[in-house]
C-alpha cells in the first residue's frame, strides 16, 4: 500500500500532466513522451449524452490528448468527441475521454483535460496533422492573422443545423461598408450566424458589419460564482465557480448575407452568415443559448 507521501506525489504529478507541463522534479526522467502543439481553435464538442454540441476553444493537443476551453460544466469520465478541421482535406474525427477539469486563475469556464481513444492509423493521422499545424505556425509568423479565419466561412457554410439556435429577439446595428449603420432586430442567433430583420433592402452577398449585445435577462438560470469545498483522495479542496451571470458586452462580427425569407410585418428577413466570428464569442453565444434552453426546460417543469 502506498504512503500517503507518495500518493501524493502521483497526484501531484497527474494533475501537471493533465494541465499539459512536463513532469520535472516528481520523478527522474519522466518527462512528456509526446510533443503538445498550441493551439486556439474553436470547435463543437459532441458529449455522450447530450442532444446539442457544447462549443468550447482547443488550447492544445497532441496525439495522446487535448486541453480545452468551455463555458460549459461538463463530467469527468464524460465520453467526447469533435472535428478537427484541415484545410484541403477532410476533417478529422477525434475521440476520448474528460480525465480532469479546473477552473482557470482569470476569466471565467472550465479547462479540460482529455485522453484520446483510437487507432493505430488515426494516431498517424494525427500525428502528421500536427506536424502541419507547427509548419503553418512557422510560416505564419510573419503575419499575425490567424489561419484559421480564412476557413471559418467555408465551414460554417457546410453547416447543417449544427449549432443551437434561439428565436429572442434583441436590436442589432449593422453598416455596409460606406454607408451609414442602420438599426435593426436581430434573432435566431448561433455560432454560426444569426437572422437579420430590417427595412433595408439587401443583396445576397452583401458584407456587413453587425454591432449587438446579447440579453441579460436569461442568465438568471446560472449558479452565483462562489468557492466552495470539493472532496478529493486528499482531502477537501476549494473550488471556484465561474461567474456565468456576469453581464454580455457588446459584440462586432462581420457576416455576409446568405439568404432571404419571407417578409415579417412589411419588413425583410435575411440569413446572415458570421466570417471572423472568434473563440471568445463563440463561447459567449454558446453561453446565451445553453442559459435559453436551461430556461426553457425548467419553465416546462
Amino acid at each position: 500500500m502506498l504512503s500517503r507521501a507518495a500518493r501524493e506525489a502521483d497526484f501531484i504529478k497527474r494533475m501537471i500532466l493533465a494541465q499539459g507541463r512536463p513532469v520535472q522534479s516528481i520523478e527522474r526522467g519522466n518527462q512528456r513522451r509526446t510533443y503538445r502543439q498550441s493551439i486556439e481553435l474553436p470547435i463543437a464538442v459532441e458529449i455522450a449524452g447530450l442532444p446539442a454540441p457544447v462549443y468550447g476553444t482547443l488550447i492544445n493537443i497532441s496525439e495522446t490528448g487535448c486541453r480545452l476551453r468551455s463555458l460549459i460544466l461538463i463530467d469527468r469520465d464524460r465520453d467526447v468527441s469533435f472535428e478537427l478541421k484541415r484545410p484541403g482535406n477532410s476533417a478529422l474525427r477525434l475521440r476520448g475521454k474528460v480525465v480532469s477539469r479546473s477552473t482557470p486563475p482569470a476569466g471565467g469556464g472550465y479547462e479540460y483535460g482529455v485522453t484520446f481513444k483510437m487507432t493505430n492509423s488515426e494516431r498517424e493521422a494525427l500525428n502528421k496533422e500536427i506536424q502541419e499545424l507547427q509548419r503553418r505556425e512557422a510560416a505564419a509568423r510573419a503575419d499575425l492573422r490567424p489561419a484559421t479565419i480564412g476557413t471559418t466561412a467555408t465551414a460554417n457554410a457546410k453547416q447543417r443545423r449544427g449549432s443551437v439556435r434561439t428565436l429572442v429577439g434583441f436590436p442589432v446595428r449593422f453598416r455596409i461598408p460606406g454607408r451609414p449603420a442602420i438599426t435593426a432586430e436581430a434573432n435566431d442567433v448561433s455560432t454560426g450566424g444569426l437572422r437579420l430583420i430590417t427595412e433595408e433592402k439587401l443583396e445576397l452577398g452583401t458584407m456587413v458589419e453587425l454591432r449587438f449585445t446579447l440579453p441579460n435577462s436569461v442568465l438568471w438560470v446560472y449558479p452565483a460564482a462562489e468557492e466552495r469545498t470539493e472532496i478529493t483522495p486528499f482531502g477537501p479542496r476549494r473550488i471556484r465557480i465561474p461567474d456565468n451571470r456576469r453581464p454580455f458586452e457588446e459584440m462586432i462580427v462581420h457576416g455576409r448575407v446568405v439568404s432571404r425569407f419571407a417578409p415579417n410585418r412589411d419588413r425583410e428577413v435575411y440569413g446572415v452568415q458570421f466570417t471572423d466570428i472568434d473563440g471568445y464569442q463563440r463561447e459567449e453565444v454558446a453561453r446565451f443559448t445553453h442559459a435559453v434552453q436551461l430556461a426553457k426546460l425548467r419553465s416546462a417543469e
